[in-house]
């Protein structure tokens, strides 16, 4: 069980999830009742201009507020006081989410957080002579931008297949609040 004494500035709490995937999405449309088709349909999708199909807002939003519940023992050491998001970017089929929440200030019981969610978004993964070894759904449908390019934003680096390049960018900030029991 955390106490206040286990935080300070600084300190981060953290998860990864990597299974997005059409069945997820189809499943969180139907247990959401979001069932808008951008959600699961590529086909309407791509005519919406979005190359494909994209995650639900609120599916990545739930995965911060897991990250607090899941930290709090499911409310049995504080409560998820208060999440304030910006929601900038896409989440895709096959991205993994990163989200980190670090401590800016406590006050008392509370707990002050800075949240950040990011995606990696796997292009394709080239051998030396610059071949391609394998191909993602975002080299595929071309996910990635020349604007992502000039931002910085598309990586590479080597892994046991060759190079893989990757899109890594912030798709949602913001800040939360928890309290603490003890």
């Amino acid at each position: 069980m955390v106490t206040i004494s286990d935080y300070s500035v600084g300190f981060v709490i953290k998860d990864e999830f990597e299974g997005v995937t059409r069945e997820l999405l189809k499943s969180y449309a139907k247990a959401s009742g979001d069932t808008n088709p951008i959600h699961t349909n590529d086909a309407i999708a791509e005519r919406a201009g979005l190359k494909g199909i994209i995650a639900h807002g609120l599916f990545s939003t739930g995965l911060i507020t897991k990250l607090f519940e899941d930290h709090l023992d499911q409310g049995r050491a504080g409560n998820l006081l208060e999440v304030n998001i910006e929601m900038r970017g896409m989440v895709r089929c096959g991205d993994l989410i990163i989200t980190e929440a670090t401590v800016n200030k406590i006050e008392g019981k509370k707990v002050f957080f800075d949240v950040e969610q990011r995606t990696i978004t796997k292009v394709d993964i080239k051998d030396k002579s610059g071949n391609i070894v394998k191909q993602f759904e975002a080299g595929e449908r071309g996910y990635i931008s020349e604007k992502d390019i000039e931002r910085g934003l598309v990586k590479t680096k080597e892994v046991p297949e060759g190079i893989l390049t990757y899109r890594e960018r912030i798709s949602t900030p913001g800040k939360a609040i928890i309290e603490l029991f003890e």
